[in-house]
């Protein structure tokens, strides 16, 4: 039994992969996941449709390979969805995902309240729209009938597993990121609770990421092809299973990833709080915390500035032909700056209804400079991040990786932003490489989570030009000044 399973469910698509003893991909398999969207905020996925999705990739994985060389299964899956089940596990709605701003009116309120700081405290989840507390709150108002029906309010990961084995049961990776959780006493938190409205029999059994389950349902089984009693690892969410697969792992390593949305990343060793709630803090395992903020902004900006300065663009093409176009410009872009908060945000403002903007505009300016400037407020925003984080004093790698970074100039440009080294992982599957590692834990491949370094390379290296790193921390007072 020398194979892994690893399966990454995300908003976008659920991946899988076969990893071999030796680390080395056999196999990889991926599935698009429809998002249902309007302009009320609403961002929502069929879980049916998903659980089909994860069901159809294990399918495929046993027709290339034996049954009998699988080791185990272990999961990563993206964060904060939201469902509400019956009796029987039917989905009462189509599930919340963490792009869901429909809350965000009930997180504002919630935040400007008394007991917000001991909430973000306890639970270590700064109070945004996103989290299924929230989430809760915007459901009991605005949909009675389902709140009063639901027998259980579970994410998309509660919902596949209770398909396979009947059981409700979350790993404390996912159930970290709800506001419902407490990282200090592993419980369901009962102030949580009582501002939802809702008991702890109406939430899944808390479990640690290594738990496993064997026996699935012989329905599931016919389903899949599964034929013998592999063991299925919880495993984690998919932020955390990120900064493992990225090798991020000591205590001066940050990761940063950018895809369309974006998050900066550390693991730290005892549950801190960001004292300005800027920053998330979520269990692992034993004292293993996740802490840092994820951006709605990355390169979904670089898409916007695309179809509004470069009409005709194709999605594929936009980043050459910004960063082409930001070459001409020069560091500061003129003094021109870009607030990326296009789509609201996240860290570090944890604000649904933020709004971007250009500022110091001037008749010298260029498209070259615009450009460039939207580059670098991505890229701020991220360093503004990075800045909240318990080790940026100490922190000397940064491990880089998504579409953001395909181009050498902008992991360049986030070097001489930070001002700290660089490690450039260019096509990097960071979350479902992520679960594998955890399946490696499991069985003892390898003893400790440090252990994993030794499977990550580093595409390439960069370090801070002379001089620039100096320049950007001027311009980032400025961009500070501006977004207060």
């Amino acid at each position: 039994m020398d194979n892994i399973i690893g399966i990454d469910i995300g908003t976008t698509h659920c991946k899988l992969v076969i990893v071999n003893k030796k680390n080395g991909v056999i196999f990889s398999s991926k599935k698009n996941c429809r998002s249902f969207t309007d302009e009320t905020g609403k961002h929502e996925q069929d879980a049916e449709e998903i659980f089909n999705n994860a069901t159809s990739l294990l399918n495929e994985a046993f027709k290339h390979t034996s049954q009998e060389l699988f080791a185990c299964i272990s999961f990563s899956t993206a964060m904060h969805s939201l469902l509400a089940v019956n009796e029987n596990g039917k989905p009462l709605m189509n599930a919340m995902t963490w792009a869901d701003t429909r809350a965000a009116k009930y997180a504002k309120d919630l935040k400007e309240s008394d007991g917000s700081a001991s909430i973000y405290e306890q639970t270590g989840t700064p109070i945004h729209a996103m989290t299924p507390l929230c989430k809760l709150l915007w459901l009991k108002e605005t949909q009675p009938n389902i709140f009063e029906k639901a027998f259980k309010f579970i994410s998309i990961k509660e919902y596949i597993i209770n398909r396979l084995f009947r059981k409700y049961i979350v790993d404390y990776s996912i159930a970290s990121a709800t506001g419902l959780f407490n990282i200090h006493t592993k419980q369901w938190n009962e102030d949580s609770l009582r501002i939802a409205g809702i008991t702890a029999d109406k939430l899944s059994q808390p479990v640690e990421i290594y738990h496993v389950e064997e026996n699935a349902s012989p329905e599931i089984r016919n389903q899949i092809g599964l034929t013998t009693n592999i063991p299925f690892i919880m495993g984690c969410s998919d932020g955390s299973a990120a900064q493992l697969g990225s090798g991020a792992l000591l205590e001066n390593d940050v990761c940063v990833t950018i895809g369309t949305s974006g998050a900066v990343r550390t693991f730290i060793h005892q549950p801190i709080t960001n004292p300005q709630q800027k920053t998330f803090t979520y269990l692992l395992q034993d004292d293993w915390y996740l802490n840092g903020g994820a951006t709605n902004n990355g390169g979904n900006a670089v898409q916007w500035f695309a179809k509004i300065f470069l009409p005709g663009t194709k999605d594929e093409e936009c980043y050459e032909k910004i960063v082409s176009l930001a070459k001409q410009s020069e560091a500061g872009a003129k003094g021109l700056l870009f607030v990326p908060y296009l789509y609201g945000e996240r860290a570090p403002v944890w604000d649904a209804d933020a709004t971007g903007q250009f500022t110091g505009i001037k008749n010298i300016h260029s498209v070259n400079d615009f450009a460039r400037a939207v580059l670098e407020g991505v890229l701020l925003n991220v360093y503004e991040i990075f800045q909240s984080l318990p080790n940026q004093a100490t922190a000397d790698t940064v491990y880089a990786n998504g579409g953001f970074f395909n181009n050498d100039f902008m992991a360049q440009l986030l070097a001489d932003i930070f001002g700290i080294k660089v490690l450039l992982q260019k096509d990097a599957d960071s979350s479902v490489m992520g679960a594998v590692y955890l399946g490696m834990l499991y069985k003892g491949w390898i003893k400790d989570i440090k252990e994993i370094k030794q499977f990550i390379t580093a595409d390439k290296i960069f370090t801070a030009a002379e001089g620039s790193n100096k320049l950007y921390n001027s311009i980032f007072e400025n961009y500070i000044s501006l977004r207060k």
